[in-house]
Parts: C-alpha cells; structure tokens; sequence
C-alpha cells in the first residue's frame, strides 16, 4: 500500500447533488449524528439527527424555493434526494452518501456583520 493511500481525505473537496434543483453551492455539510437506541422488544435500532447543509447566498432561489414550498404548502411536500460526494486530490469521485426523501425542516440566513468579511450564507436543517 503506498502512503498516498493511508493519508486520510480532506474534508474541503465535496459536491452536493440535491434532485430536482440545479444550483446546489453548498459551502459546508454537518452530517447527521447517528446512535444506538432501544427499540421493541430490547432490540438495537439507528437514529439519526438532522442532515444541515449551507451555501452562500447567490442570487438563485432554489434553496428558498424549496423551503417555502415545505412551509407554506398543505399537501405533502415532494422530498428529494440529497447526495454528498467527497472528491479526491485529482478530482474523482471516492465516496457518495446519499440521503433519500430528504425534506427542509428549518431555513436561517447568517447573521450580517459590517465589520465581517464572511460570505452571507444560508442554512436548511
């Protein structure tokens, strides 16, 4: 095995793959958490916390788009694929996690700073 290969991944080359929308720019992904709980009859079941993605805020409307649609619609909500792909060095895809029926449950823009120089993102849950 050659050393390039024992050497853990970065975490800054990633794409994200959301169905249905085009302009996904995620600039950071928290994967959910997941744990060992008691489920009937004393059996182990997986839970798992909320995936949280965030982009910078750009002049398209896909992310907000969806979240209104989730908020304000009363029928139910078409939930979506969400895939993250971590790229390699040379830019080949290496691993895919993808999270089906994926639907926005929280939306929240970054605060503004006028002494900051970040770049206002936003944030679904």
């Amino acid at each position: 095995m050659r050393a390039s290969e024992r050497e853990p991944f970065g975490n800054m080359r990633s794409r994200l793959e959301i169905e249905g929308l085009h302009e996904t720019g995620a600039v950071k992904v928290i994967f959910p958490e997941a744990r060992l709980a008691t489920g009937p009859r004393q059996s182990r079941v997986v839970r798992y916390g909320m995936l949280t993605l965030r982009r910078g805020v750009t002049r398209s409307q896909e992310w907000y788009e969806w979240w209104n649609q989730a908020r304000a619609s009363r029928k139910p909500l078409a939930k979506r694929a969400v895939t993250v792909v971590l790229i390699d060095e040379c830019g080949a895809d290496v691993n895919r996690w993808t999270f089906d029926n994926a639907r926005p449950s929280s939306y929240l823009l970054s605060p503004l700073n006028a002494l900051g120089n970040e770049p206002l993102s936003r944030r679904l849950s």
